[in-house]
């Protein structure tokens, strides 16, 4: 009976010790491999098979690099006596057929769209995501790629992590004239730690993953796994910046992984060019096709706003 006693103890002992491992040490690395070096590519059947030519407009394939050399790709789709030129940014695990629905609209109002698949997506080269840090090199070499098509005036338009990305390249490049930033994120911080809080309410036997410290060690391996600073992925500082240009952040409704709150708190960053649309509805980045006609307006507004913006004018002059 000692010796079973014993020999429970030790068992529990081992377990309760593996169990920690697993907690606080396997998960947070595995965790944060699957964000940054794991490909999930997202099977997007509403956009399965479509390119510009879907719509009737032509296109052509672009080759181009990020400042750190990774190799992009991308669809650049000319208007006839453009205004200017809209970056268009995908989200995270998707590509840039996620975007493709909007060019017919940029090219009723006169405007190029540039579409891409950011590093780490699609037929673009990487070895690992940033979560929208490293991808800003990759909005910012879209931009300098379309002022050497001739585009003075850039506008940024991104969803989720594209949203965050071209957030945080407006920010450092003040020539960019305006940003539309559909369901992104404060901070990435703040989401790691909003997201864990969501993983713990998916079963009952996940709520023995604590918030803390593992959103921490999460966050830690993000960012040795990928080679960034995941301090500087802050959207709401980046929107400090971006006082003077017109901006639109947009949202669903019931958006669980980004709630409308974060929307308000940035354009309040933002200052007063700031504005925030709000379409009903419970999808993440979903926005465009259940509020299409509000959303679109919305666009029409922001970059009518550019193109009568003065400051934005002397700058792409």
């Amino acid at each position: 009976m000692l010796i079973a006693k014993r020999w429970l103890k030790r068992l529990s002992l081992t377990v309760g010790l593996l169990l920690v491992l697993l907690v606080f040490g396997v998960l947070p690395y595995l965790l944060a491999g699957m964000a940054t070096t794991r490909r999930f590519p997202y099977r997007d059947q509403e956009n399965a098979g479509l390119t510009p030519a879907s719509f009737g407009l032509s296109f052509e394939e672009v080759a181009f690099s990020a400042s750190d050399g990774v190799p992009l790709s991308g669809w650049w789709v000319p208007a006839s006596g453009p205004r200017g030129t809209v970056v268009l940014v995908h989200g995270l695990n998707r590509s840039r057929i996620e975007m493709v629905k909007k060019v017919p609209l940029l090219h009723r109002l006169g405007w190029n769209a540039l579409l891409f698949d950011l590093r780490h997506h699609g037929q673009s080269g990487g070895v690992v995501s940033g979560l929208g840090d490293l991808e800003r090199k990759d909005v910012l070499a879209a931009k300098t790629l379309a002022r050497t098509r001739g585009s003075d005036r850039v506008v940024f338009w991104g969803i989720s992590l594209g949203g965050a990305a071209a957030a945080l390249a407006a920010a450092e490049d003040p020539q960019v004239a305006g940003l539309v930033c559909d369901s992104t994120y404060r901070s990435l911080r703040d989401t790691v730690g909003h997201h864990l809080q969501l993983f713990r309410g998916f079963r009952w036997w996940t709520r023995v993953v604590p918030a803390w410290p593992v959103g921490d060690e999460v966050l830690f391996w993000v960012g040795r796994r990928a080679g960034f600073d995941t301090g500087a992925a802050d959207v709401r500082a980046a929107a400090a910046h971006l006082a003077g240009r017109p901006v639109l952040f947009v949202c669903n409704s019931a958006d669980r992984r980004m709630p409308p709150e974060i929307a308000f708190e940035l354009k309040a960053a933002a200052g007063q060019r700031a504005r925030v649309l709000v379409v009903p509805g419970q999808s993440h980045g979903g926005a465009y096709r259940e509020g299409t006609a509000a959303y679109e307006s919305a666009v029409s507004e922001l970059l009518a706003e550019v193109e009568g913006s003065p400051a934005q004018a002397a700058q792409g002059s």
